[in-house]
């Protein structure tokens, strides 16, 4: 048991929401969506590691600092602190249970005296190994609807010299033809690189392999599992990927804890090996180009209240300080889509949001050390639809047998619609191999070969020459609505991995 006093835990600190100046407003948002700042405790840095809404309506945030933080009314109070960077967060939307993961656990907080403030801390589950290594990092929380937890382990900081030091040099992996000063990332605790499962009963278990830098985890209303990764190396650029239960995601270090390759050397494995091993990304996002740095995806399930994008995916970035909205497509039998850029920039990297009960997005926000475009060190804002305004959007871009359907918020100019030059498809694919990052492979610019507007106006096919394993941009030129209505983001970028049969 842990007890601790604070000042802050004694005196709620009251705060107030903003609506942001005009220079502060993001260069791209849709029509009908405001932003606001939340005043965040003054003195206290609030790198927002998780948020979640507790039973009672109030907004619990736990922060890389190692503390937790309630937003009631207005009013800070501290919940916990003394934790160790602490990147996750689930309360039980009926018993108000709180769970919080830090670097080297699941902690449970339980406030026995019903102070308002955690005292006593209990380890729910440690089945995963930490080290001195910064890049150690623990995401989450997420749960299925049977109980099970579910979190992502970011692999070690481990090439030869690193902070002058040898000592984390541990399974680094750059294959047979490549230098071994390729393969940045290593595994110098267990389980690093993994997506892994805590029972009910606080048993842990290893669910998924290959995992670099998963900095956020999320779940559906299935109990279908996504996380997103950042660039690096074998990891071409960021990306969206489903978790299912076994599935090696692509970095090669994770393999030392995996059991069919004990004892083996994963630097004699070829490359085409681990190629056919590889699950792809269920969604590519373009390194540089819509994001740097991925966090959490969450899913938009408020009936309308967020504006007509009901069930996608949100996903902020670290780096660009932007939301993102994703689409899913099941083709084959697994996940490919599309995603877009929907609000940019907000005031620094956003990795963590929820959706609350009134449909407003609250963005946990922070740029301490890892950077950001929007240049503050932390913050909270909010994220707001105004319930009555249609903005003009592509709404989703599907895979047909001959191109891509894309389908709009309101109806489009058929004169401007109507035209091929209207339009610029771009394909490329990406190389997978130990070096950081890749550039785009066999990149090819065209028009699409045939356009056909349908009659009411809310879509469009277009005929395009298709390719497995290429990500496909669109972009659309001079495009208006039919009321002469403008986009706010013209661009969309669709991952082909598999074609429909």
């Amino acid at each position: 048991m842990k007890t601790f006093l604070s000042f802050f835990a004694l005196v709620g600190i009251s705060t107030m929401i903003v609506s942001l100046p005009a220079q502060d407003k993001p260069a791209r948002i849709p029509a009908g969506y405001s932003v606001e700042k939340i005043e965040t405790p003054q003195g206290v840095s609030l790198g927002v590691g998780g948020l979640e809404f507790a039973p009672d309506g109030s907004l619990m945030m736990c922060t890389r600092e190692g503390e937790v933080w309630k937003y009631s009314k207005n009013q800070w109070s501290l919940f916990a602190d003394g934790l160790h960077e602490s990147l996750g967060l689930w309360i039980d939307p009926k018993t108000s249970e709180t769970f919080v993961i830090q670097r080297g656990e699941i902690t449970k907080l339980v406030d026995t005296d019903r102070d308002g403030r955690a005292d006593l801390y209990e380890t729910f589950n440690a089945g995963w190994g930490v080290t001195d290594n910064y890049h150690e990092y623990a995401f989450g929380l997420v749960r299925d609807s049977k109980g099970n937890f579910y979190g992502t382990l970011n692999t070690s900081l481990s090439w030869p010299g690193w902070a002058r030091s040898k000592k984390w040099d541990i399974a680094r992996v750059w294959t047979a033809g490549y230098k071994d000063t390729e393969g940045k990332m290593g595994r110098a605790a267990k389980y690093r690189g993994w997506c892994f499962k805590v029972t009910p009963d606080g048993k842990f278990e290893p669910y998924a392999a290959g995992l670099r830098s998963p900095a956020g985890i999320g779940i559906n209303k299935d109990d279908e599992l996504f996380f997103t990764d950042n660039q690096g190396d074998w990891e071409a650029s960021s990306s969206l990927h489903h978790i299912v239960k076994g599935r090696f995601h692509g970095h090669p270090s994770s393999l030392w804890d995996h059991h069919d390759y004990k004892g083996k050397d994963l630097n004699a494995i070829s490359i085409k090996e681990y190629e056919k091993l590889w699950s792809r990304p269920a969604v590519w996002i373009p390194h540089g180009e819509l994001a740097n740095s991925p966090g959490e995806p969450v899913f938009n399930y408020t009936a309308g209240k967020f504006g007509p994008f009901e069930n996608q995916m949100f996903i902020g970035d670290q780096g660009r300080s932007n939301i993102m909205r994703v689409s899913l497509q099941k083709v084959g039998g697994d996940y490919q889509g599309v995603i877009f850029d929907f609000v940019n920039r907000l005031q620094t990297g956003c990795i963590r949001h929820v959706f609350a009960e009134d449909g407003s997005l609250w963005v946990g926000q922070t740029g301490r050390g890892w950077g950001s475009a929007g240049g503050k060190e932390f913050g909270l804002q909010r994220l707001v639809w105004d319930g009555k305004t249609q903005p003009f959007s592509m709404h989703d871009v599907k895979l047909t047998k001959t191109g891509f359907r894309i389908t709009f918020t309101k109806p489009v100019d058929p004169s401007l619609a109507s035209e091929a030059k209207s339009y610029l498809v771009e394909r490329w694919g990406y190389h997978y191999h130990p070096q950081y990052g890749s550039g785009k492979t066999n990149h090819k610019k065209e028009a699409p070969t045939k356009v056909t507007v349908a009659e009411d106006g809310l879509s469009v096919h277009l005929e395009a020459p298709l390719e497995r394993e290429r990500v496909y941009k669109i972009v659309l030129n001079g495009f208006k609505a039919k009321d002469g209505s403008s986009m706010a983001n013209n661009m969309a970028w669709y991952t082909l991995n598999r074609l429909l049969e």
